[in-house]
């Protein structure tokens, strides 16, 4: 579904941006009755003045690199969006040089169980 779709695609994008022998680790935490997940990479990261931009529709970090690397993929903009559909929500923190980590928050779905 959406909600895999938007795993996948976090994870595609740490991979593609990631610096030579980098990593990505994908850590998931249950909160009470919401799941917290977080993808962090070890990539070039993204400037300080692009953070408040990077889930606007039309943003790119940097046109030559994308390019390069193709767009694959569904985009920050459309991952925001599923995510605040499903009552989550999403935000990122990055470091140049460092890596980056997008988080996300979503309640859980309870089974409901009939007897």
């Amino acid at each position: 579904g959406e909600i895999h779709q938007i795993i996948y695609n976090l994870g595609e994008n740490a991979i593609k941006y990631n610096q030579a022998g980098g990593r990505v680790d994908v850590t998931v935490r249950h909160l009470g009755g919401k799941a917290s997940l977080v993808v962090c990479d070890t990539g070039v990261g993204i400037p300080p003045e692009d953070m408040p931009k990077i889930f606007d529709r039309f943003y790119r970090a940097d046109s030559s690199r994308n390019s390069s690397k193709g767009g694959s993929g569904i985009g920050l903009s459309i991952v925001r969006k599923i995510i605040e559909d499903h009552g989550g929500r999403i935000w990122a923190t990055s470091k140049e040089g460092i890596g980056t980590e997008i988080h996300f928050v979503l309640r859980k779905y309870q089974e409901v169980i009939q007897g």
